[in-house]
């Protein structure tokens, strides 16, 4: 059996939209993927996209499951409550500063317990933030927030946004990008 016929080592969920446009796929941290067919387009079709980017897939799922073994060996932060706010104002103080410092203003932000992503800004410039952040280190809590407020400029992840981002970060922002997928967002208890 080759390489690109094997089954892919997760459950794959194939769900029509009437607002896609084209085929589209989502790989959870569960592990599940999910392809997101236009109503346009038929089952062999999405199943043939779904071989064609099997390679791609398979990355995807190996890198979510050295995620999880990372964070079954990674003993649980041991922070009480008062400090995890103390963490959480840092955070927040952070991001006013750097805020008025770039002059990015942003509407309001908040803390969400968030289990696909570190932080997000809306169309209404809010920004919301994992509270698992505070167990990152001090750069990459750093990338995250300028990512966000890089998003009050450009609300896509286009060059131009990538060249605000390197700007604010004084440096090349896709490499903390890539240093920052070697974290988990998985917290074991």
């Amino acid at each position: 059996m080759s390489e690109q016929s094997r089954p892919i080592a997760a459950p794959i969920a194939y769900v029509r939209s009437n607002r896609a446009r084209r085929l589209r796929i989502t790989i959870t941290p569960t592990p599940q993927v999910r392809v997101t067919l236009p109503s346009r387009v038929s089952m062999d079709e999405a199943r043939r996209f779904v071989a064609a980017k099997q390679a791609w897939i398979e990355k995807h799922l190996h890198r979510f499951a050295r995620q999880r073994q990372q964070a079954c060996q990674m003993p649980r932060p041991n922070m009480s409550e008062e400090d995890l706010i103390t963490a959480q104002e840092a955070l927040f103080s952070r991001l006013r500063a750097f805020s008025e410092q770039h002059k990015l203003p942003y509407n309001r932000a908040v803390f969400r317990c968030q289990k696909t992503r570190w932080a997000s800004c809306s169309s209404l410039n809010n920004i919301n933030l994992n509270i698992h952040m505070v167990f990152l280190p001090h750069h990459l809590q750093d990338y995250i927030l300028l990512h966000e407020l890089a998003h009050i400029r450009h609300k896509n992840h286009s060059r131009a946004f990538w060249a605000e981002l390197d700007r604010l970060c004084g440096c090349d922002a896709k490499t903390l990008a890539a240093e920052l997928r070697n974290h988990t967002l998985v917290i074991v208890p």
